[in-house]
Formats: C-alpha cells, structure tokens, sequence
C-alpha cells in the first residue's frame, strides 16, 4: 500500500473505512498514497502543548529501541527482522528511527531475563504475556506512561479513552504501564475438518468428542482420499493441538480455574483427566501421526494436512485453509467445526482477551516523546501497510477496502511486516475477508472459509476464569521450569500403554509441590479474592 496521499484523502478514507468496518473500534482506518502522508504523520503525532513542554529541554534524537517476535517468518531475500523493506519504510514515514530487537517467540521469557539482567533491554517491551510484564513492573524494570500519553499523544490518547475495555490488562498497581490496542478478532483456535470426506463416507459432522473420535477412525479405516491405500492420518496438529484438546475438557493445561471459589490448576480438576486420557486415545488407537513428539516445527504435520493425507486439523482460526492446502485439494471442502460437547458441557473455542500484544516502557528510555510519536503515527497510518502492503503493488482498494493483489507476493512480502504492529485498528468480519480477497478462486475459498470460523468462534462462550495469568512473582519464577515437566509427564503418559491419567496427573502434583506449589496457590487465592472483583 502507499502512503503517497494527503492527509485529508486519508482522514476521509479512514472515515468511510469505520462506517463500513470498524464494528468494536478494532482495526482499519486506512491508507492512502502520497508522500507527504508521512510526512505528514511524523509532524502531526505530538500535540502542541507536548511541543512547547519539549522546547525547554535538550532536544533528544527521534530514536528508539523495540523488540520484535522472531517467528522465523522473515524470507531470506527479504532482508532481517532488523533491516528489512519493512524497517526501513517505517524509519522514513514515522518520523521516528526504531531499531528492532528479534525475540524468539517461544523462548521470549528467557531471552528477557537475560537483556534485563544485562542491561541490554530494549526501550519498547513487547509481549503477550502480561504475567512477565507485571513482574518487570514489580522489578521497576518498566515506569509508568500516564504522563507520557498525556504529553506527547494526540491518537493513542482519544483511543484508550475510547475502549476502556483495555484498561485492566495496562493498569498496575493503579498506573498506566503499557501501551495496547483491540484485537481484530478475538477467535484464536479451531478444529478444522474435511466436508468432502464426510460426504463420501457417509458421515455426519460430530457434535461431541465420542463422536469425534468415530468419525477420526473412519477416516483413518475408510480410504477417504480414494486412493485405494489404507495411508490416511485421522488427525494432524500444529502448536495449537494440546490447547485445543484440553480447551474441550474446559482444562487447559496452566491454566488457573476457580472450584467452588478456590484458585486451582487446570491439572488438579476431574476435567482435565478426561483431556489427558482422550489425548492418550488418540495415540493409542493411531488417530494422529506417532511421529508428532519429534516434529519440533510441526512441518510433518503440515505435510500431512496440506498433500491430503490428513481429514481432521487440531489449529488455529485461521491456520487450515491456505492457498497451499487448496492448491494441493483443489475438490476439498472444508469446514471449521463447531464447539464439541463433552460431559462437562460444551466449551468454546479460546477467546482471546480484549487487547493485543502489551507494550511497555524501559526504565531507561531516553526519549518517551520519540516513543509515543511512534506509537501514535503506528495506530494513526503505520499499521495499515504493515498489515496489506503497498497500494498499487500489493492491493488496490475498491469502495475504501483493501484487495489483495497477488496472494503469493503479499505472503513473501507484507506477510511477517505485521509483528511490527504495537498498535493497530483492523477488523476482521467475514464482509470484509471476502471483499479483500483477490481474484484467485483459492484465496476466496481461504477468506470464505476463515470468515466462516470467525463466526464459529463466536457461537459458544469459552471459559476462562482468571482474565490473564494471575500476577503472582512466585508463579511467575517457575512456570517455565514446571512448563517442562508436565509436557514431560503428559508425553510419557501419552506414549506408555501401562501408564494412565491418574498417574500422569500424581506425577505432575509431585513435581508442583517440589517447587512450592502449596505456598504458591495460596498466593494465587489471595491474589484472586483482592482481583475478582474487577473480573468480567
């Protein structure tokens, strides 16, 4: 998308865009093409009254520090989560010079311990775990933005007046510590399931996990793929597979749930037997690949839904339907399933909170204004092309929406440019996945059919009882370490025909009470009876 369009086309753009589209408040404004709208955004972002505050000191460098997710997403001919198209756009359009830390994803708590006992963090501290930023707040690693956002910020400012829905999950200890945006959607996982495969078995969509276990055994005996061969995996997964299992049994694995008013693990309810036990089914009876435990990145897994070889997808939202998968099933019919039952009830599929990632500010920021300058031009124009690229190159709008161009350039290209996005205002509703999808007939089955999800999502409340990980210092210091021994246990249960769930579930009690666990959940319940009242 270019940014080479006055200031006034784009207001009126982002205006018509709200009518259309921003039903929560969430996510598009819009872009436009012109030059001096950068422009523009790098002069506009701070208000006067911060100017004239800021004409009394020293004027500091438009410079600062931020952390980036490394997901590896980055092509090589694309350049480095620090030096990229991307890196080097937002340089010149905001204003504002950023230099991007990479993070790994799933070592993120790690690798920030380390840069904060180093010295070496970066200014901008962004994450979804609001349990590790609590404690860098505790720690005074962090410092509260109130008066930075009153200072230096026009937009972000009116936003989070806007959506106080937010003001929970930036507030600590009674102070703004962190900068947050809406969601575009709060759909996260799903189970995803051939159409196409039930039909020609013969077959009804599940409606419960007993039913669901049936129909992965017909495709697994049944020869769905018609090739004659008995060479079909019922069930493949992805990251998202022990979220999804357990989220059926409303247990998942970590999770804090309150029973009959106490704080208490996932692990130490009747509910997540089941989980574990089902988990043990479906590796016993050859439902899923045997071969998961050491398909570290899921590749094999992919492999297996992608070329046709596997009928159920245990994934994300939005995490089945790709072009590839279609491309390689151009007949395939698929379909997100709705919430299964259990005898617990049905659950939904996650719902994500209220807010994305959460970011906050270094102790040792140098310049909050730059910081706050970045933000606001960020929500104000910088999303919109990190989110659909460049107009003319990578969509063109048609009645103020952004259409894809070339689905297979905007994946190389615009794809990995979203982890840039601290803030944003995109809005993902069906109406608009199917008015951005680009002419190719399988990018509109993949809008169609993510929209479908979207929907699907919404259709069963999900059960969380504790809004975000209770911010408890002691559980914090050793989530990680129990993190690995119950995925140890829970393989070994999960992998070991003469070991049960009730063993699983006393070996995990075991290693919980070796790192304090009794004391820990006594603070968790006394965390929760001074928080609950401010949970919805």
């Amino acid at each position: 998308m270019s940014t080479n369009c006055s200031v006034q086309r784009s207001k009126a753009i982002r205006s018509k865009t709200a009518a259309v589209l921003m039903l929560g408040g969430i996510l598009l404004v819009a872009g436009c093409g012109s030059d001096k709208e950068g422009e523009s955004a790098a002069n506009a972002s701070p208000s006067a009254g911060a100017n004239a505050a800021a004409s009394s000191t020293p004027a500091l460098p438009m410079a600062i520090t931020a952390s980036i997710y490394d997901r590896g997403t980055v092509p090589a001919e694309e350049g480095t989560y620090e030096s990229n198209r991307w890196t080097k756009w937002m340089n010149e359009q905001s204003g504002v010079e950023v230099k991007w830390t990479p993070i790994p994803r799933n070592q993120e708590t790690d690798k920030f311990n380390v840069l904060v006992a180093s010295g070496q963090a970066p200014e901008l501290i962004t994450s979804y775990d609001r349990n590790m930023l609590s404690r860098f707040v505790s720690q005074g690693v962090a410092q509260p933005i109130d008066e930075y956002i009153e200072k230096y910020s026009t937009s972000y400012k009116e936003y989070i007046k806007k959506h106080p829905e937010l003001k929970p999950f930036v507030t600590f200890n009674g102070k703004t510590y962190a900068i947050a945006s809406m969601r575009n959607t709060q759909a996260a996982t799903m189970i995803w399931i051939r159409q196409d495969w039930l039909d020609k078995l013969g077959l009804k969509q599940p409606t419960t996990v007993e039913e669901l276990v049936e129909v992965a055994k017909a495709f697994r005996d049944q020869d769905p793929d018609g090739n004659g061969k008995k060479d079909t995996t019922a069930i493949a997964m992805s990251n998202a597979y022990s979220a999804v299992l357990d989220d059926l049994f409303m247990a998942r694995g970590g999770d804090w749930f309150v029973e009959d008013g106490k704080a208490t693990l996932s692990f130490f309810t009747d509910r997540y037997k089941e989980a574990l036990t089902l988990r043990k089914t479906l590796y016993a009876e050859g439902l899923v690949d045997k071969e998961y435990v050491t398909d570290k990145n899921w590749a094999r897994q992919k492999q297996l839904w992608i070329t046709g070889k596997a009928g159920i997808l245990f994934d994300t939202y939005n995490g089945g339907p790709t072009v590839d998968f279609y491309k390689s099933q151009p007949d395939a019919k698929l379909t997100p399933l709705p919430p299964l039952a259990t005898k617990f009830g049905r659950n939904g599929y996650q719902e994500e909170v209220p807010n994305y990632q959460l970011t906050i500010f270094n102790k040792d920021m140098k310049n909050p204004q730059a910081a706050m300058k970045f933000v606001d031009w960020m929500l104000d124009k910088g999303w919109y092309n990190l989110s659909y690229g460049m107009e003319g190159v990578h969509y063109q709008l048609k009645d103020n929406i952004p259409v894809t161009l070339d689905t297979d350039r905007l994946k190389k290209e615009v794809s990995y440019a979203s982890e840039y996005r601290i803030v944003h205002q995109q809005i993902l509703t069906p109406e608009f996945l199917m008015a951005r999808a680009s002419s190719d007939p399988n990018d509109q089955k993949v809008q169609k059919a993510v929209g479908d999800a979207v929907t699907v999502a919404k259709s069963v409340k999900y059960r969380k009882d504790f809004p975000y990980t209770p911010a408890v210092d002691e559980f914090t210091d050793v989530s990680g370490q129990f993190q690995k021994k119950w995925d140890e246990i829970v393989t070994k249960v999960t992998m070991t025909p003469d070991l049960n769930a009730e063993w699983g579930i006393s070996q995990i009690r075991s290693e919980w009470e070796k790192l304090n666990g009794k004391a820990i959940e006594a603070k968790v319940q006394e965390w929760y009876e001074k928080n609950k009242a401010d949970f919805k």
